[in-house]
């Protein structure tokens, strides 16, 4: 009996810490704010601008690739920099997507999208970056 106990027990802890458990808003909007830049500067930043013509333009643009430029969050009010709008327009989208997956990891309260932020990419970036190159959504 204590064998089984003991065996089941560490199932019981992984089972606990794979189960997400929902976020407050101000906690998943400190998370969110924080990680969709940075994954914006790691990520998408770069492949927006490999899609740009000559090697100097795609030098400048990845240069501007920080959380002050190019991956700074900017609200709906046609904030967005024309040069950049895809790219504005996707960091919002994920900024979206990333706050109702933490307020919502099971995703039984709000009925968000079960793709998980890191995969959306608006249909404006999508076009202009190869699919070969596209976050696969899972």
């Amino acid at each position: 009996m204590l064998l089984a106990l003991l065996l089941c027990a560490p199932i019981a802890v992984l089972q606990a810490d794979t189960e997400a458990q929902p976020m407050t808003i101000k906690e998943s909007t400190a998370f969110c704010e924080k990680n969709v830049p940075e994954y914006c500067i790691s990520t998408t930043c770069n492949l927006y601008c490999d899609t740009l013509r000559t090697e100097a333009s795609k030098a400048n643009c990845k240069s501007e690739c920080t959380a002050d430029k190019r991956c700074k969050l900017k609200p709906l009010a046609g904030n967005d920099d024309p040069k950049n709008a895809a790219l504005d327009a996707d960091n919002r989208e994920k900024l979206i997507a990333c706050i109702a997956e933490k307020r919502d990891p099971a995703g039984t309260k709000s009925g968000r999208r079960m793709t998980q932020w890191e995969h959306i990419m608006t249909p404006s970036l999508a076009k202009i970056i190869p699919q070969d190159k596209q976050p696969m959504a899972k």
